[in-house]
This record gives structure tokens, C-alpha cells and sequence, in this order.
């Protein structure tokens, strides 16, 4: 069931003072996991192991987040996954884009900062899309929700606080929310809305 974080609260991690009222949902709470190594290099070089049939099932989740790519770009482990294959998948946030390697670099740094605060080393609660599942070049596009925040989705987040926007071309669930918050972050001047270089939509 969904529940609602009020206007005003307070993100634990960020510090970040919510603007409007943030859906959350009841997923079992995890101790925080700090510790783990960051897998940047492997997946900046391409070496993250390929996928097999049968080994990552599409239903909701625990997976842990094994490193940081850039600000939109993650990887993830899944433990219900074969455990004797030790696949790690590249993923992004499901109908989110943020400044990355290739793109809008302006603003990549601090958004890939904050990605590594809100991510890096944590165990999160995976969604999928009834849409699509994986990019075109293999990355899961997934929901994801974080314990450690009374799990809020943190694909709402992103496009609430302005640290990314909604592509455009591809479809997804809750694409119409999305336009909702970007509408308001770019009136607002929030995050890169805010910033020298805004991107061009």
C-alpha cells in the first residue's frame, strides 16, 4: 500500500527538505550496508558479466548496489538471482534521465555525487514497468526504493528535487507523474533547472 511522506519532511541522507507530498511504500526495513566496493571501473570498462537465461527474474526485489557509473547510471547485485553466477547488471532509473557520460555533462558531476550519497553500498527494494525492461543496450530500467528513507521511490525524487528529467520517447507507468514534478522543478528553478546549463527538451 502506498503512503504519503508530508510536505516538509526531511530526507535522511540529502538533507533535503521535501517540497510536496511523497509516495512511499511498506517494504521491510534492511540494516544499512556501507561497506561495499564500488564496481565503477569494471563497469566503466565493459566488464560487468554477461546475463543468462533464467538468471534475473522480473518480480519485485532486494538487490544491492555494487558500484556508481555516473548519475543515472548504476550496478546492481540481486541475491535471488543464482547465486553461483555472481551476475551484477548495469541499470538505470525507470523513466529518468540525469547529465551522464555522453549527454548533458554539465551538471554530471554533482548529480553523479549525489547518486553515490543516495546509492552506493546500499541494499534497495527493485519495480519494474509493465513497459519496457532493459534499455537498448542491455541496462534494467527498474524503480527503486530506499529503506533507509521509510522506502521513498527514488525515481520520484530525482525528478522531484531537479536532478533529472522525463525522456521523452520511451514509455513508461507512471510517466504522466513524472511530467507533473519535472513541470514543477523547472518552474521552481530546482536542481539543474537551476543551474548554467539546463537541458534542452
Amino acid at each position: 500500500m502506498l503512503n504519503a511522506r508530508r510536505r516538509g519532511a526531511t530526507h535522511p541522507i540529502e538533507g533535503i527538505q521535501y517540497t510536496r507530498e511523497v509516495r512511499t511504500r511498506g517494504v521491510p526495513t534492511v540494516p544499512r550496508h556501507r561497506n561495499a566496493a564500488f564496481l565503477c571501473l569494471l563497469a566503466l570498462t565493459g566488464g560487468l558479466a554477461a546475463d543468462t537465461a533464467g538468471a534475473l527474474e522480473y518480480h519485485p526485489q532486494w538487490a544491492e548496489v555494487t558500484g556508481i557509473v555516473d548519475g543515472d547510471t548504476f550496478v546492481l547485485r540481486f541475491p535471488e538471482a543464482d547465486e553461483g553466477r555472481q551476475i551484477e547488471y548495469r541499470a538505470n532509473l525507470m523513466g529518468v534521465d540525469a547529465p551522464g557520460r555522453g549527454e548533458s555533462e554539465c551538471e554530471a558531476e554533482h548529480v553523479a555525487a549525489i547518486t553515490q550519497r543516495l546509492l552506493a553500498g546500499r541494499r534497495v527494494w527493485i519495480e519494474w514497468d509493465s513497459h519496457d525492461k532493459r534499455t537498448g543496450d542491455g541496462r534494467l530500467l527498474v524503480y527503486v526504493y530506499h529503506p533507509d528513507d521509510r522506502d521513498a521511490e527514488l525515481n520520484e525524487l530525482y525528478i522531484e528535487q531537479g536532478w533529472g528529467w522525463v525522456p521523452r520517447p520511451y514509455p513508461a507507468d507512471r510517466k504522466a507523474d513524472y511530467l507533473a514534478l519535472e513541470r514543477e522543478a523547472r518552474a521552481a528553478e530546482r536542481g539543474i533547472w537551476g543551474g548554467p546549463c539546463p537541458p534542452p527538451l
